[in-house]
């Protein structure tokens, strides 16, 4: 090359300078080489200019420093300088910035709400002294399976008496009982719950008393403790200590204490102790035997007790206090549970406290680090579709001095940053949807900085964890390209970063479609529950819970005011709901048969409109009349699971006797219906007359103007009750049993939508930036005839084949998942076929319209702007 057409010496002497020896000769050339094919298309003075100007903006002072050019600056300053240059970087590119910042807030606010979550239910009952060292007692009753499970919380009146006098190690034990009751004073009443209790609780659970002495507050019969809230809805600011209450109407009860309120994460809630001595039943059955179980047992051990010691005793203490009863038909187990469990039991029958499930709280995890996991894999998709813009800036920064070491920090320090911001909105959103994930979840969550301050270096690790994990692979990536190749293009064939972009779009959008397929499937065993012929009639039917007996004296009365009005078409009463039937005894088809031939059986009392107003259906027989001398002790109308299990056919049912405290008569055989959740297959069951002996009157109304029915309802009702006007819809109550499942699919829809919002914000980002750098191909592409419509195929293609195979990898997934959850229902959905597809459909759909929006963006675009500086 003629001497005077070299590139500017200036630039030689640059090079000299400060760049690393090792790149001195592969970077000059290839400049020099560039700088010929300038000067051949445009002119020398135009070569020299722009090769001077190219030079000036790549080796910019903030981008020398940093990377080891000038060995003076501080350790501060590089840092500094890496904040500049990832703060310039993101306000450059706001797409990208908004992507990922948002993307990864979305992920972190859902893992925040459900550590909210956890949190809570983890934290139940830590909050007592000595938590450690208090226990219950539980009892399995081999052979009397009820409701799904032999387990049972409640215990003999004289447990925890008889636990202290035979275990020295044993120092404290208590005897509760729950019970709601009406608490009157002045004029005024107050319907509350709270708890039968015997003055041990105080030891037990180390509870002081704001008022009052603990050690002899509920002593005498007739005493009273109030929490604090109660204590000042009643008394307001005056002293309550020594007054009187009206308690149920009847009886008055003086107030001895007054004891701070439960915290919500405690499995025993009360507004109300009393004492249990007051409680005649309880006085009865701690002279008997063990055969009857009503009481919750908790005890205190002495430190460093051990506990299994403890439990492989009880066996010996039951035969002692229990004897040989022949007419007790069960074994009785006795278990020692840690306090700190009780609240995830859930297989317990009458069990304690609000309940959690284990289940969903590891469930509920999994999908908020999966949520998280595809936010990081937006970062990651994202960062290396740009490695290949920000190849040429890794290779001058080589060539000039710099390590890997540095180069690998300053990348893992941009994630990092982009982390701590989507912190700080990950943050906000928290606080502003933890009231909706509250609902959903039935928990008081709220995101407090100040209560959870030991969450905040927790969230700060997860926000290094965050970033190191997000920016990892293209820093080790990019830090590795060899500047030689960065500058003769040959980058692309070594490194296009496709293959890690296709797996992290499998990988987002098979968890999405599991997600979906879930939700899809939760919905479906919703539907099939709602839809399902039940065997009684469960709209427009109104259930009153009754405590006061003065309603049943005047009962006949108020029937026949209410069957006056013509909104009202049928009242009964019975001693509980159809939806949740929980009483059961045994019976025998031959009276004085053998005690291993008895059947359980659920019961219910009714009187004679009962099963006219839920429309059951009668197979056999006739339903109880009152003309029938025999059908108030003796009548019984069956199921037809009864009389299968009793070895007949509906029709030879009818006349047939069996015992049940004395010889009783099938007089009718119904068609089963669903007494329980359909996670039970339809049990046994027995009806029998009982006209006084009710806790429920149901109501079938008319359709319209409801709320003016209940109105005169509960006119009439006041008439004869002081207690509170509670009712509900029997399909109301039947929704509460799928509690569960409900708030199981509304979480899976709120997550399914983040999934998917996430990953549609990911493959939004590579499509725009795949747009952007196939813009002289789609230029070129419409010169030669190309249409719109084949452009966008063009460019949707590859990933929809990505999204395709994310189908076939969650597929399995989701049918594995969604049969086993199934199983929890006696009767249930079969997964059909078409299930699958439509979720694949569905999300392909999602991930085409995210991707056209910018293939049609750039197919549109005027090919001569596009090839203009080619």
């Amino acid at each position: 090359m003629n001497k005077k057409h070299q590139p500017p010496k200036l630039a030689h002497r640059f090079f000299q300078w400060y760049c690393h020896p090792d790149y001195l000769e592969d970077l000059e050339g290839d400049l020099v080489e560039r700088f010929e094919r300038t000067m051949s298309a445009k002119g020398l003075k135009a070569a020299r200019w722009g090769f001077i100007k190219e030079v000036l903006q790549l080796f910019r002072p903030e981008i020398i420093k940093p990377l080891g050019g000038v060995q003076q600056l501080n350790h501060y300053g590089m840092f500094k300088n890496y904040f500049k240059i990832t703060w310039r970087s993101l306000y450059r590119q706001k797409l990208y910035a908004f992507i990922n910042i948002g993307g990864l807030a979305v992920g972190l606010a859902c893992f925040i709400l459900v550590s909210l979550y956890v949190r809570h239910e983890l934290s139940y009952d830590q909050f007592y002294t000595h938590e450690g060292q208090i226990y219950r007692i539980f009892q399995r009753q081999a052979g009397n399976m009820f409701l799904g499970t032999e387990y049972f919380s409640v215990t003999p009146a004289g447990l925890a008496t008889a636990l202290k006098t035979e275990f020295p190690e044993v120092i404290h034990a208590t005897t509760l009982e729950g019970q709601a009751a009406l608490l009157g004073f002045e004029e005024n009443h107050y319907y509350e719950k709270g708890l039968w209790a015997d003055p041990e609780y105080f030891e037990v659970f180390s509870r002081s008393l704001l008022r009052g002495n603990a050690q002899t507050a509920l002593e005498k019969p007739a005493s009273i403790v109030l929490t604090q809230s109660l204590a000042q809805k009643i008394f307001g600011d005056r002293d309550p200590l020594g007054k009187d209450l009206d308690f149920q109407n009847d009886q008055s009860y003086t107030v001895t204490g007054v004891i701070k309120d439960l915290p919500n994460n405690s499995s025993i809630q009360f507004s109300f102790l009393t004492s249990i001595q007051s409680n005649a039943q309880y006085v009865r059955e701690k002279q008997k035997k063990w055969n009857n179980n009503s009481y919750y047992t908790f005890l205190k051990l002495a430190p460093n007790v051990d506990a299994g010691q403890l439990q492989n005793r009880l066996p010996a203490l039951y035969q002692k206090y229990t004897g040989h009863d022949e007419n007790y038909p069960f074994k009785d187990t006795y278990f020692l549970q840690p306090l700190a469990d009780l609240h995830l039991t859930t297989n317990i029958n009458f069990d304690i406290g609000l309940k959690g499930n284990p289940k969903y709280i590891s469930l509920f995890s999994l999908v908020a680090v999966v949520v998280l996991l595809l936010a990081c894999a937006n970062y990651m998709n994202l960062a290396v579709a740009r490695s290949i813009t920000r190849a040429r800036e890794v290779g001058l920064r080589k060539v000039i001095g710099a390590q890997r070491r540095q180069l690998v920090v300053q990348f893992i320090g941009e994630s990092t940053l982009i982390a701590f911001l989507a912190l700080s909105l990950a943050l906000l959103l928290a606080y502003f949807l933890s009231p909706i994930f509250s609902h959903l979840l039935e928990r008081p969550l709220a995101l407090d900085m100040v209560e959870n301050m030991d969450l905040l270096p927790w969230l700060l690790l997860l926000v290094v964890f965050v970033g190191v994990l997000s920016g990892s692979y293209p820093a080790l990536v990019m830090s590795s390209l060899r500047p030689a190749q960065v500058f003769k293009g040959k980058i692309q064939g070594r490194f296009s970063g496709m293959k890690i972009q296709r797996a992290l779009i499998i990988a987002q959008y098979a968890a999405s479609i599991v997600l979906i397929m879930s939700s899809m499937v939760i919905y479906q065993q919703f539907q099939f529950i709602q839809d399902k012929e039940l065997g009684y009639e469960k709209e427009h039917v109104v259930t009153l819970r009754i405590r006061d007996k003065n309603v049943r004296e005047h009962f006949e009365a108020l029937k026949s005011e209410w069957l006056g009005n013509p909104k009202i078409m049928a009242v009964a009463t019975s001693n509980g709901s159809p939806v949740n039937i929980t009483s059961s005894t045994l019976i025998n088809d031959e009276p004085g048969g053998s005690k291993e031939d008895d059947l359980a059986i659920y019961r219910m009392r009714v009187d004679y409109d009962f099963i006219d107003l839920y429309g059951m259906e009668l197979l056999a027989g006739r339903n109880f009349s009152p003309s029938s001398s025999i059908d108030l002790e003796e009548g019984r109308i069956i199921n037809e699971t009864a009389a299968k299990a009793l070895g007949w056919t509906a029709q030879e049912a009818i006349g047939q006797q069996f015992d049940d405290d004395g010889t009783k008569t099938v007089i009718g055989v119904i068609k089963d219906f669903h007494m329980h959740s359909m996670h039970m297959a339809i049990q046994p069951l027995m009806f029998r007359i009982r006209k006084d002996y009710f806790n429920r009157i149901s109501i079938k109304v008319k359709p319209g103007n409801l709320a003016e029915t209940l109105q005169y309802v509960q006119a009439s009702l006041k008439k004869y009750s002081p207690y509170p006007f509670e009712y509900k819809f029997l399909d109301q109550q039947f929704d509460q049993l799928y509690k569960a499942e409900l708030r199981l699919g509304e979480m899976f829809g709120f997550f399914t939508a983040l999934s998917i919002l996430i990953a549609s914000l990911g493959l939004f980002g590579l499509a725009a930036f795949t747009a952007s750098q196939r813009t002289k191909e789609i230029g070129i592409r419409k010169v030669l005839g190309s249409t719109v419509k084949g452009i966008v195929a063009l460019l949707a293609k590859d990933f929809l084949k990505v999204v395709v195979i994310g189908f076939l990898v969650a597929t399995p997934i989701a049918w594995y998942s969604m049969h086993r959850w199934l199983q929890d229902f006696a009767y249930r959905i079969e997964l059909e076929w078409w299930m699958f597809p439509t979720a694949g459909v569905f999300a392909v759909v999602i991930a085409f319209i995210t991707i056209s929006s910018q293939s049609i963006k750039a197919a549109l675009a005027n090919p001569v702007d596009s090839l203009r500086n080619e």
